[in-house]
């Protein structure tokens, strides 16, 4: 027979084990329940603060930014990813239900007087007083090589538009790949035209919409976001409205700095280091653009208003650069996978022409292959995702008033974007006044790697 003594103090040890067994499994659970409730807490406030900030984002972009603001960008990239090659999955084969016959988006709300106005050169564009935006003042170009002639003729030079573009598909709808011309015109100019064409012949529903700018008629001026990319922010984001009778059309910037691999200066200020070898959009303070790889193409003289870098260069010297999905660390997380989704970039062609796509269903080489189609000499991806991708170009009433267009309908959101405060940057195109006389105009480009003569070399920031 067991000692019953010995029997309770067995019980007694099992009892206190499991006692303390209990005890530090409550103190874990206190700890984790703690942690959940802190980490709840975080959470709760970051993201009203996401939110709260919001320019009228949808929720998934919403949380995807607040996100990206709280290091998880890596994961957003894997979400966006699965999103695209499994939910949003384009359709197969088909005929587009756009049309590419862009006269009555163009025309839209424009009665006869408007559009006679327009055509005679009489609508008043610029309408501004002749005056400049506070970044474009004129550069004396004239000791810079292969000037042209001085003239003192008011007669606007300008560029005719690309050849149209060739579709992939065998059978064409009308019109498309075919310039076209829109927006309002400077001195009766047509200075904007665009095409709808297919990226590829496979997903034959959707159109890539591209603009051609010419930058004989048109300046350019670049808009920081109240937000991004950070540093100096003169506009708050907005067009000022003095300016409003002249644009023209204005586009999406590029990612959010933190994610360009590159860097960005403005009026004199280095907000983030240039890097050697990136893709940049160089605005001059004459407002001429040059598109370029830095250290190559382009470099940092006097002349240089604003430097705004982008990954790599997806076009150079005339060929797209996107090869396959192994590259996507040189495109961003998603953008050279075989997913479709909205893509944007900006490219230029050899006689200093600005040609912009942004559209749905784009993979990256199907962006880069309609930019070669386009005579894009050297592209830069800018921002992409159904929300950032925004093109749009503008009609005037007689009196000034401008009327938006979207370059695509499925663009999300208001069509007047880029001229209200907005967190993002834009490239805003601005018409140019006519020279004056005896003024000596800029230089052509004259070479593939030497888009500008003004793009003269110089010390990198």
């Amino acid at each position: 027979m067991s000692d019953p003594s010995t029997d309770e103090e067995a019980t007694t040890r099992r009892g206190g084990r499991h006692r303390s067994r209990l005890g530090a499994w409550g103190i874990t659970w206190r700890v984790l329940a703690g942690l959940a409730v802190v980490v709840l807490v975080w959470a709760s406030v970051t993201f009203y603060r996401t939110w709260s900030n919001s320019d009228g984002e949808p929720t998934n972009v919403i949380v995807a930014t607040w996100m990206r603001d709280n290091h998880m960008g890596p994961l957003v990239a894997k979400l966006e990813d699965f999103y695209y090659q499994h939910i949003n999955t384009p359709e197969v084969g088909g005929t587009p239900q756009l049309s590419a016959d862009l006269t009555a988006e163009d025309t839209a709300g424009l009665d006869a007087s408007d559009l006679a106005a327009d055509s005679e050169g009489t609508a008043p564009l610029p309408a501004a007083g002749g005056s400049e935006p506070l970044l474009l003042t004129p550069v004396d170009r004239s000791s810079m090589p292969n000037p042209q002639p001085t003239t003192s003729s008011t007669v606007r030079t300008h560029l005719n538009p690309p050849p149209p573009i060739v579709s992939p598909v065998k059978n064409p709808e009308p019109k498309e790949g075919v310039w076209q011309p829109v927006a309002s015109r400077v001195d009766g100019i047509p200075a904007v035209y665009v095409t709808r064409v297919r990226a590829d012949d496979v997903h034959t529903s959707y159109y890539a919409s591209v603009m051609w700018i010419d930058t004989d008629l048109a300046k350019v001026m670049f808009v920081p976001g109240y937000e991004e990319p950070g540093g100096p922010n003169p506009y708050d984001g907005a067009l000022p409205k003095t300016y409003w009778p002249d644009v023209l059309a204005n586009v999406n910037g590029g990612f959010r700095l933190d994610d360009t691999q590159g860097g960005y200066y403005f009026e004199g200020k280095t907000v983030r280091p240039l890097v050697k070898g990136k893709a940049s959009a160089v605005i001059y303070k004459d407002g001429s653009i040059v598109i370029g790889k830095w250290g190559r193409d382009v470099s940092m003289d006097a002349d240089v208003a604003v430097v705004r870098q982008n990954l790599d260069l997806i076009v150079d010297k005339g060929t797209s650069k996107v090869t396959n999905g192994a590259d996507n660390v040189v495109w961003g997380a998603t953008t050279d996978k075989e997913s479709l989704a909205w893509r944007s970039a900006i490219g230029q062609r050899k006689d200093g022409s600005i040609v912009y796509v942004g559209s749905p269903y784009l993979s990256a080489a199907g962006l880069g292959n309609v930019l070669v189609g386009a005579g894009v000499e050297r592209a830069m991806v800018l921002d992409m995702n159904d929300w950032w991708t925004a093109g749009f170009y503008f009609r005037h009433k007689k009196n000034g008033t401008p009327l938006c267009r979207k370059l695509d309908p499925a663009i999300q959101e208001n069509c007047d974007r880029f001229l209200q405060r907005y967190k993002r940057d834009s490239f805003q195109f601005l018409a140019k006044p006519a020279p004056r006389p005896s003024a000596t105009p800029a230089p052509r480009p004259t070479s593939s790697s030497s888009p500008y003569a003004s793009a003269s070399s110089s010390s990198t920031p």
